[in-house]
């Protein structure tokens, strides 16, 4: 608000204060006529006055042009629109009224400053007479615009303040500061009036807006108070939701803590296994090394390395599955021997598991394969590892693979202990283990890995099984991959192709 009571504020009109400008303008209906009314009788009087000592064309017919000016003027005021369209419209009218007053102001000075030469001192005294009776008269009735009031104010009060303080007499000179000290108390009333406006238009505006904003409150309040029920049953119902929401993240949080409690009793258990072949068959070495023969430090060599590279094989999965959760895991595909890679990998697995037989049917698959062969021995190793950890009462594994259309197809099949069909669906969640396998030795990251392996690849993965007969498990690799099948399918997707699943 104070910034709008600054003194270059006084001289502009506030358009962009609606309410404001309305005020106004209500003012002006009524008080214009009483300027004109006020001018018109004070020219009429200072004219007779000087009707016998100034020219004619002074002192009557300049009179009577104002005075039948002032006349028309008034009736155009009364034929005007009571009320103005907008707010803008008013500001443009004030800008005029007040346009019209400072030409008023200009021309009633000029007037006045002719007529001075032609009169004694009585009649001179009357000039000053009518300039402070007309000035005053005018600026208390147009006090509701400063802009208005001020313009007249500066142009009459200026003019005769420097024209008595010219002319050499000091009686004129005391009247120039008269003149003054009426202009400055002139101001201050202005702007004090003006403030009071402002004040009430601001205050009344404010409590209007508050007084909407209450009725706004007591409609809402009314439609919360016909909508409680309902806002009851719908937040109760939310409540519910969110209970049963928490309920369910609480649940799988305790399974995950459980599952990663198992992780890791299963990873220790799986590292002392090899870590105690090692250093059983290290500590046999050491004390029998005089009488063991070259044969028997081999075979003992041998077993130490297989624990070795079981071990090292753990770590590396443990480290694969922990970069495949972060992102992390590199994928560097180059075109394969895959037949050769697939045999490697079961060679591997034959030095350990001497007592199993494995079915090999793999001339079907291409030469090469485009992969990235550090991850492609964890898919096979994985595949012929689990077969081979599975089904110790019937060693049998047969590892077949072919070529389907764009797909080449590696399948894995073992006759161990199988996986229950209500379980296949999150055999491959990570840390997850089938309850078929609880007391095998696992750490349920295997085949997780070997899903998100294949699926980098653009492949998918299948697996099948029937509890306690066997198990399956497929691995489908784009030959081109420019027109390999974007879509990655879940485990045990009833949507897969029956030419993919043909062969056993």
């Amino acid at each position: 608000m104070h910034d709008k009571l600054k003194f270059k504020n006084l001289f502009r009109i506030h358009s962009d204060e609606p309410e404001l400008v309305q005020a106004q303008m209500a003012a002006m209906s009524r008080q214009i006529p009483l300027i004109y009314i006020i001018v018109a009788f004070n020219v009429f009087g200072l004219a007779v006055s000087f009707a016998s000592a100034a020219p004619p064309e002074l002192a009557i017919w300049t009179p009577a042009v104002l005075i039948g000016l002032f006349i028309v003027r008034s009736l155009f005021w009364f034929m005007r629109p009571k009320e103005y369209a907008s707010h803008l419209d008013a500001a443009r009218e004030l800008r005029k009224l007040s346009a019209l007053l400072a030409g008023m102001a200009v021309f009633l000075s000029v007037w006045c400053i002719l007529l001075f030469p032609y009169g004694d001192a009585n009649q001179q005294t009357h000039i000053a007479f009518f300039i402070s009776v007309t000035l005053i008269g005018t600026v208390f009735a147009v006090v509701q615009v400063p802009l208005a009031a001020l313009v007249c104010m500066t142009i009459s009060g200026t003019t005769f303040v420097l024209f008595f303080a010219t002319r050499g007499n000091l009686a004129y000179t005391a009247m120039a500061l008269n003149f003054i000290t009426v202009m400055l108390v002139v101001f201050m009333l202005v702007r004090s009036y003006f403030q009071n406006l402002y004040g009430f238009i601001t205050s009344n505006k404010q409590l209007t807006e508050a007084n909407a904003e209450l009725n706004s409150l007591y409609a809402e309040l009314q439609t919360h108070r016909d909508n409680l029920a309902q806002q009851v049953c719908l937040r109760t119902a939310e409540l519910e939701e969110q209970k049963l929401k928490l309920e369910q993240a609480l649940k799988a949080e305790r399974e995950l803590n459980a599952m990663q409690n198992d992780f890791v009793s299963m990873v220790s258990h799986e590292f002392r296994t090899p870590l105690a072949v090692i250093d059983g068959m290290a500590r046999r070495v050491e004390n029998r090394a005089d009488s063991m023969d070259a044969e028997a430090v081999r075979e003992r060599m041998e077993k130490i390395r297989g624990s070795v590279g079981r071990l090292s094989n753990l770590v590396e999965r443990t480290l694969d599955a922990s970069r495949m959760a972060a992102s992390k895991l590199q994928f560097e595909p180059e075109m394969v021997d895959i037949q050769s890679h697939i045999l490697d990998v079961l060679d591997r697995h034959k030095e350990i598991a001497t007592e199993y037989q494995f079915e090999i049917d793999i001339e079907d698959l291409p030469d090469e394969l485009s992969c990235d062969p550090r991850l492609m021995e964890h898919v096979l190793g994985n595949m012929i590892g689990n077969a081979v950890k599975y089904s110790k009462a019937d060693p049998r594994i047969d590892i077949c693979g072919y070529v389907e259309g764009n797909w080449a197809i590696i399948k894995v099949r073992d006759h161990g202990v199988g996986i229950p069909k209500a379980e296949l669906a999150r055999v491959t969640e990570r840390f997850f283990r089938a309850s078929t396998a609880t007391s095998i030795q696992g750490t349920g990251i295997g085949l997780n890995l070997v899903k998100e392996i294949v699926q980098m690849h653009g492949g998918k993965f299948k697996i099948d099984s029937e509890e306690g007969k066997w198990t399956e498990v497929s691995a489908f690799f784009p030959i081109s991959r420019d027109s390999a099948d974007p879509v990655i399918l879940g485990v045990h997707d009833d949507d897969e192709p029956d030419a993919l699943v043909r062969r056993a």
